[in-house]
């Protein structure tokens, strides 16, 4: 039997033409089998334009669920006002600790959400790979089966070609991916410190005794004993002042109080100046505390994330 395939050390290059007999069957309904054999069944699996469209569909889906999210985060504000605007000093502590569990719980819906986009982008890669190999395995059977050099290389051609334009796809997917994730968990850090920011806001602003509660805190860290000085912003002196009796009969280690206005420092915070140093008990430094303690659960990783990615590519 003739050889169809050539190793390429049985091949010898020459420099003058040669001519070869044409093949002498001793069947001759020999070429109407090869002419069945040729129908062969057409390729319909996804292509690589099947595969795009799947991955602009699922960053679309991604968006819409960004914006539910949100959507979301916004309402729990709303109802968290509602309840600061009732309750008393002991209730606006609880609702700063409620503010910091449902930070908590954003944080880990977010992480979830990140990990689902993963998982989908990995199956849209590995979906390309397995159709790129049925592609290049399909072609080079039909080419063997028909025992025609020209169909192979014609074959040959086109898979390279599908493989160059599933390349290509890959590669924007990839980049779309990181985007999206690194988009996806800064905007999710931001949105938890959003709404951090709005409920202490809103509790300073609407309940009086937040001051008294940030000044006994405060005064429970001193490590000296004396007389102290209380900062507060103007609209707490006057509250501040009326409750000085009752610091220094929670705080024995305090022999005198006296209370200043300090334009600085926001409503329902204070800072105390002591003879070893000062204790800063401002809105603003617990909203920063807030904030580190937020970023150290959810660190932007973008090296890692960047090498992760390159291990899927083609």
């Amino acid at each position: 039997m003739a050889k169809n395939v050539f190793r390429p050390m049985e091949i010898m290059n020459l420099v003058k033409k040669v001519e070869i007999a044409p093949p002498v069957f001793e069947d001759p309904h020999q070429f109407e089998e090869l002419d069945e054999i040729s129908d062969i069944e057409e390729y319909t699996g996804p292509t690589a334009d099947d595969l795009r469209r799947e991955a602009e569909e699922f960053k679309a889906q991604w968006a819409q669920e960004k914006a539910n999210m949100i959507s979301q985060a916004e309402l729990e504000v709303e109802s968290i006002k509602e309840r600061a605007q009732d309750s008393s000093s002991v209730m606006a502590q609880t609702t700063i600790e409620d503010a910091q569990v449902e930070a908590n719980k954003l944080t880990d819906e977010a992480t979830l959400v990140l990990s689902n986009a993963r998982e989908e982008a990995e199956r849209i890669l590995e979906d390309a790979r397995i159709e790129t190999e049925k592609i290049k395995s399909d072609s080079k059977i039909e080419g063997i089966t028909l025992g025609k050099e020209e169909g192979y290389q014609v074959g040959n051609a086109e898979v390279e070609r599908l493989v160059d334009r599933v390349h290509k796809v890959l590669n924007a997917a990839i980049e779309k991916r990181r985007d999206i994730i690194m988009e996806a968990e800064n905007q999710m850090v931001e949105l938890v410190l959003l709404i951090s920011k709005k409920v202490v806001k809103v509790i300073s602003e609407d309940q009086k005794n937040v001051v008294i509660s940030n000044v006994i805190q405060a005064l429970r860290k001193m490590k000296s004993r004396g007389e102290v000085e209380i900062r507060v912003n103007l609209e707490d002196v006057a509250l501040t002042t009326e409750h000085i009796k009752d610091f220094m009969e929670m705080i024995e280690s305090v022999s005198a109080i006296t209370v200043l206005e300090d334009s600085t420092i926001e409503k329902g915070g204070c800072l105390i100046e002591t003879n070893l140093g000062r204790i800063d008990a401002r809105i603003s430094s617990q909203l920063r505390e807030i904030e580190d303690r937020i970023r150290d659960l959810m660190p932007i990783k973008a090296d890692v994330e960047k090498k992760r990615l390159e291990e899927y590519e083609l």
